[in-house]
């Protein structure tokens, strides 16, 4: 089978390459400094006239403008795009931009969307990316927040510092405790990437892509201290937290697997330890990142 990917060369990207193996893969992004044949350099809006194959998978549309472009260039192939769960009502909830009561949870894929768009601020919409590209040939992704190594978020990173300064006692706000917020490991998440983009059965339809079960924050915690060998222990304290935990961005992901066939192929217990290792290895940032920013190739 013939496959564009385009993006392809940070976090996610390199394990989506690497699991078509044997398919006729070639990356389009914009990086210059690769030698690899299969790979073809340029600009999204500047398209080469001959990139074209059976299946496309766009890692980095981010926007309006960049839905329309490939809409454009791709009339022919089917389409598998990476939009967000950030695309829920529950998370303008999060955000504070909603007031109503949270939606049910697990979110379905059919669970009402975010009234407000933008929600970092700048062109980010994958709202705007989904209603454009949607289509019979078109799968739509939602991917949870994903964790593992080269993640330029470092969403574990805070509370694995603590660990390693040595923290007897860690803080988690009440509040953010008892939250739940669908993850998933990049391998994982690229292992299921790969399962659409194989299976014609899954043109058309939209799937919520991450771990079957989501425990609260306070036990991501206490598996993460497990992972790094942390003995302190976990406080629950009054902080202030700008985010309204009311909302979980718990989201169902059984539709992927009984469509699909999709199973994680790494276990959590081996995403952990191999997440710690890496963040080990180099520098981490000293403050959390907002739940939800987009993920990276």
């Amino acid at each position: 089978m013939r496959i564009v990917v385009i993006g392809g060369t940070h976090f996610m990207g390199p394990h989506v390459v690497r699991l078509l193996s044997g398919h006729d893969v070639t990356v389009f992004h914009r990086g210059i400094n690769c030698k690899d044949s299969t790979h073809v350099h340029g600009d999204r809006s500047n398209f080469p006239r001959d990139l074209h194959s059976d299946v496309v998978i766009d890692m980095i549309c981010m926007n309006e403008a960049d839905a329309r472009i490939s809409a454009t260039h791709f009339q022919h192939e089917r389409i598998v795009v990476i939009s967000s769960a950030d695309v829920y009502r529950q998370y303008d909830g999060l955000l504070g931009r909603y007031n109503g009561l949270p939606d049910s949870t697990p979110l379905r894929e059919d669970a009402p969307l975010r009234e407000h768009l933008h929600p970092y601020g700048g062109d980010y919409e994958k709202i705007l990316v989904e209603q454009i590209l949607r289509g019979p040939q078109t799968t739509i992704l939602r991917l949870p927040a994903v964790y593992g190594p080269h993640d330029e978020q470092h969403r574990f990173a805070p509370w694995l510092k603590q660990m390693d300064d040595g923290v007897v006692t860690i803080q988690i706000d009440i509040r953010q405790a008892g939250w739940r917020w669908t993850r998933g490991y990049a391998e994982n998440v690229a292992e299921a990437i790969v399962v659409a983009a194989l299976n014609e059965r899954a043109a058309g339809k939209t799937y919520n892509v991450g771990e079957p079960d989501t425990p609260i924050e306070e036990e991501w915690l206490r598996l993460l201290g497990d992972a790094a060998g942390w003995l302190g222990r976990i406080e629950r304290a009054e902080n202030v937290e700008a985010l309204n935990f009311n909302y979980d961005l718990v989201t169902d992901t059984s539709a992927i697997r009984e469509d699909l066939g999709y199973r994680e192929r790494v276990s959590r217990t081996e995403a952990l330890a191999s997440t710690v290792a890496w963040e080990r290895s180099g520098e981490r940032p000293s403050r959390p990142q907002s739940p939800g920013v987009p993920p990276g190739d």
